[in-house]
């Protein structure tokens, strides 16, 4: 059904590499509750995610059903992350806006079921954890081991092959983590559950099978399988998707049950959309003053080019260095006075025209 050929997970930075798992190869039953033992570092974690489809390995190859991943697309994954595999983390990552049973429900959003069915479905497996009477609460109004069954729940409603928990008593006390460990070997009966602990005695107590993990490798392996060699390939056709209704149905429901935020956030936006409309309407009209202006003065005070002009600081330079030139005249010789040739000699010279055409 399930099983690791070599997995090695290698995790690289630009100055740093870290092989969390080298070349692990396990098989898996059916029915089995499998914990995962070790140190912290060694893998555990990575192992877990690999198996669930969260993370990808670096080589070596994970079998479902007979099939392998290699080729596997992200629809593909998604696809058996919603129908194969049901997860139970330490932190129970709850809605707190949201009853349990709309959390238990959310599970079935992505699979096409409808509201009726996903209803039904839903506090079937509430009440298999032991939280019939407890649908309508939320979060908040339940102690740690009840949330935690609301998480068991939300990972069975599917119906899914395997249960993945990592550290799922974790955060309980040792009372509640025995009922969390009853409930999953009773779930175990007719799944595989697979569950990383640091706590040898509960393992030792309730699985039937222990791998111990350290540095990556497997140091040892209480009741080994080798799997069936003649288990049939099956693969899952079923398409995770999401209903544009249900997607809206989600987003108004989040919006009304956050009312102080939304509103803020709405208020927020508006400031916002109102003061870019000010600085442009400010801006347009800063330019259409300084528009009407230049109008007006050029109105007033019209330019002028003509075709032809005098330059008059040419022409005044040109008559005072003739003067200085008459002063150096030889006062005892006769000079004729050609005033005004030399004025309109002058002006003539000092003439400039332009190019600008009718």
């Amino acid at each position: 059904m399930l099983e690791l050929k070599k997995i090695t997970k290698i995790y690289k930075t630009d100055s740093f590499t870290q092989k969390a798992l080298d070349e692990v190869s396990i098989s898996f039953r059916k029915n089995e509750f499998v914990s995962i033992l070790g140190p912290s570092g060694s893998g555990k974690t990575t192992l877990l995610n690999i198996i669930g489809g969260l993370d990808d390995y670096t080589s070596g190859d994970l079998i479902i059903n007979g099939v392998s991943t290699k080729k596997y697309r992200d629809r593909d994954w998604d696809t058996y992350r919603n129908h194969k595999v049901g997860f139970v983390f330490q932190s129970y990552n709850l809605i707190p806006h949201q009853s349990i049973l709309s959390n238990v429900e959310l599970a079935l959003t992505l699979s096409g079921v409808s509201k009726s069915e996903r209803r039904a479905r839903a506090i079937e497996a509430l009440k298999k954890v032991g939280l019939g009477k407890h649908i309508d609460k939320r979060p908040s109004q339940l102690s740690g081991g009840q949330m935690q069954r609301v998480a068991i729940a939300r990972a069975l409603v599917n119906d899914p092959d395997i249960l993945l928990a990592d550290e799922p008593t974790g955060a309980l006390d040792s009372k509640t983590s025995t009922q969390i460990m009853d409930l999953l070997k009773e779930v175990a009966k007719d799944r595989l559950v697979i569950m990383v602990t640091h706590n040898a005695e509960l393992a030792e107590e309730y699985s039937t099978r222990i791998i111990e993990l350290k540095d990556g490798v497997i140091e040892g392996d209480s009741n080994i399988y080798e799997g069936d060699s003649d288990e049939e390939s099956t693969s899952n056709d079923k398409k995770t998707n999401m209903s544009f209704l249900t997607a809206l149905q989600l987003s108004l429901n989040n919006l009304l049950t956050k009312k102080g935020r939304t509103i803020l956030t709405a208020f927020a936006g508006s400031i916002g959309i109102i003061g870019i409309a000010l600085i442009l309407s400010l801006s347009n009209g800063v330019q259409e003053y300084i528009d009407n202006i230049q109008e007006e003065t050029l109105t007033s005070y019209p330019i002028t080019i003509d075709r032809t002009s005098i330059d008059m600081t040419s022409l005044m330079g040109n008559i005072i260095e003739k003067q200085k030139k008459k002063e150096n005249y030889d006062k005892n010789k006769i000079y004729s006075n050609d005033v005004i040739i030399d004025s309109l000699s002058l002006m003539s010279s000092s003439i400039q025209s332009n190019n600008l055409e009718e």
